[in-house]
Parts: C-alpha cells; structure tokens; sequence
C-alpha cells in the first residue's frame, strides 16, 4: 500500500513540473498578444517635407551712401520748402533736396541771373533772324551764327544752374538717413563733408558659413528662409545670390550671400538671424513625424493599427526635416499610424484605440 501511495505522489509531480515545462515553452510573442495596450492613431497624409541646411548670419543692407557736400556754406533748413528733414531715420528718394548750404559768394560767382538774360536775348535773336531771313532780308550765315550764339547762352546758363544747385544737399540713393552728424541751424559746413548716409534695407544681405560637408548642395539662386527671434512666427524669403568658389582654409566653411526681399522694413541691418538654405524638396509624399520611426533588428518601421492589432510596417524613409521623415514605401495614405505606446509594441499585439486623431 505504501509502494502504491508512494508511486501516486511521485506521479503528480511528474504531472506537475511536465504543465510547468509547457507553459514556459509557449513563445513570448504569442503571450503577448493577448494583452491589450490602449494607443492613439493617426492617419498617414500627404504632405511636404524639405531637407535643409542651416546657418547663422548678421544682416546688412543692400547698399549705402555717404551725404556728402559739394560746396561750403551755413546750413539751412527750410520746413516751408519742403527741407529740414536731416534727421535719422526718415525716408529719402534719389536726388531729394534735404538741406542747403547758404553761400554768398558761391551764388554770385555763378552770375546766374546774368547769363539767363542773357539766354533771353539770344532766343530772341534767333527768332528775329530766322524772320528775316523768310524775307529774304538777311543772309544764312547771320541765322546761323545767332543759332550758335543761342547754344552757347544755354550751356552757359546751365553751367550756373549746376553751380548754384551744389548748394543744395541731396540724398544719393533712395533710403533711409541714418548717422547725420549735422542738424544745427547756421552751422558752416566745409566742402566735401560727410554729414550722414543713406541705407538701402528694401533688400537685405546676410553672409553666411556652410560647412565643407554640405557644399555640394549649394547653388546660386537656392532658396533661403531668414528668421529672427522677434518674429518668431514668420519667415523670410530669399535666395543665394553668391558663392566664393575658394573655401575659408581656417574654418573649412564656404563663405555664401543670400538676399532676402525687406519692402516692409520690418527687417533691420544688424539683426542676427537664423538662415535655412532648402537642399531638396518633395511634395505630395506621406511624412510622418520622425520619433514614429523606430528601429527593430535595424529596421525602420512604423506601427499600424489593423482591426484592433498593431500591424509592424517595414519602411523606406527619405527626406527628412528637423521634427518630420518621408516615407518612401511602407506606409499608404490614410492608414492608421499608432502615435503612442508604440516602443515596446510587437506585431499582431492587441490594441484598444483610446483616442483618433485626425488631419
């Protein structure tokens, strides 16, 4: 009886450690799927993904000119005739008077009211010629002869207007004055002085560095996008307008200018700001935000959703920008793209939807 009791017990531990030896045979793949994680999802879109390169840069502007004076003399500034705006920061056109230089002397020695008689007389003479000459009452010589006479009364003429206007100062270029140093009423200014410039921000330039690695993407006329901290919502639009063909031999960087369009002048010269240059661009492909991208067996893939299991897709990726990757194959437009408790996700795992997201 006790060799009977005995094999009986021996019988059920056999029994027992065979269950528990099955149990732990069963892949963990398989227990998995019977767990169920809740996740969200998105549907894959088509969009635009661009790969860029980024620099840094200070803008400066499109061009300057110095104010200079061509004669000596007080300045005055007249409100009545539209001048006495020698100031920092107003706006000024190509050949705009902004001041005069009061200049006795200077004025009399054009003669001009002299030489504009006699331009009078001379105009009158022709005209009185040329009539005789209808009548035959003088001859082709003395019309001509009164014709250059009137010629050289309007050189003469204008040579004292030109000498009269050097005493008015005028803006070089189209833009804005900045650094006048001269704005003091009566104040005797000597010839050829600098009183202040004009800058031309309608456009500006900002010099940029690219590293030796990326130099074969760039090429004059690529895109460029400028951005400052004070707007941080909105992008500027430029191009590259020059390359130096030598690399800095210091840096190992290539030096290259982009022009950026400024008609609002909103941008200021001596801004830093942030420059992406754009390498390559694809339109209407599925981009999907890069941390969706992880790698299993050192493949890329991206979880699906499939009738309440993650599906493992395989991808081929492309393009990619800062917080975004294109998708080459792998992943079709509208399919449900798990955008959480992704990481520790296997294939055919249960999943519960908590929440769809969509675009």
């Amino acid at each position: 009886m006790e060799t009977v009791i005995m094999m009986n017990r021996g019988g059920w531990r056999l029994i027992a450690l065979s269950l528990v030896c099955l149990g732990c045979g069963r892949p963990s793949e398989e227990r998995s799927v019977d767990l169920t994680v809740p996740v969200t999802v998105s549907p894959a879109t088509l969009s635009t993904i661009e790969s860029t390169i980024t620099a840094t840069g200070t803008l400066r502007s499109i061009r300057e000119a110095e104010i200079l004076t061509e004669v000596k003399g007080d300045l005055f500034l007249s409100e009545r005739e539209g001048l006495g705006r020698l100031s920092d920061g107003f706006s000024v056109e190509a050949g705009e008077a902004i001041a005069r230089l009061e200049n006795d002397e200077w004025i009399v020695g054009a003669n001009i009211n002299s030489r504009k008689l006699a331009l009078q007389t001379a105009q009158h003479t022709v005209k009185e010629k040329e009539a005789l000459f209808e009548r035959g009452l003088t001859t082709e010589v003395e019309v001509n002869n009164a014709r250059k006479a009137l010629a050289d009364a309007k050189t003469s003429y204008e040579e004292a207007r030109i000498r009269v206007g050097k005493t008015d100062v005028r803006a070089p270029i189209s833009g804005v004055m900045t650094e006048v140093t001269q704005t003091t009423q009566g104040t005797e200014i000597q010839a050829n002085a600098m009183i202040g410039k004009v800058v031309d921000y309608s456009r500006v330039l900002v010099d940029l560095r690219i590293p030796n690695s990326q130099v074969l993407a760039i090429a004059l006329g690529k895109a460029v996008r400028v951005s400052n901290y004070a707007f941080p919502d909105q992008a500027f639009e430029g191009k590259i307008t020059a390359v130096d063909p030598v690399l800095d031999p210091t840096t190992r960087t290539l030096k290259v200018v982009a022009a950026v369009d400024n008609s609002d002048l909103v941008l200021r010269p001596g801004m830093f700001v942030k420059a992406e240059i754009v390498k390559a661009s694809h339109s209407d492909v599925v981009v999907v935000s890069k941390k969706l991208v992880v790698k299993r067996q050192n493949q890329d893939v991206v979880f699906v959703e499939e009738s309440a299991r993650a599906q493992m897709r395989n991808v081929e990726t492309g393009l990619e920008s800062r917080d975004s990757i294109e998708i080459v194959d792998g992943i079709e437009e509208g399919d449900r793209l798990i955008t959480s408790n992704y990481e520790t996700l296997r294939s055919r795992t249960r999943v519960r939807v908590t929440s769809s997201e969509s675009n």
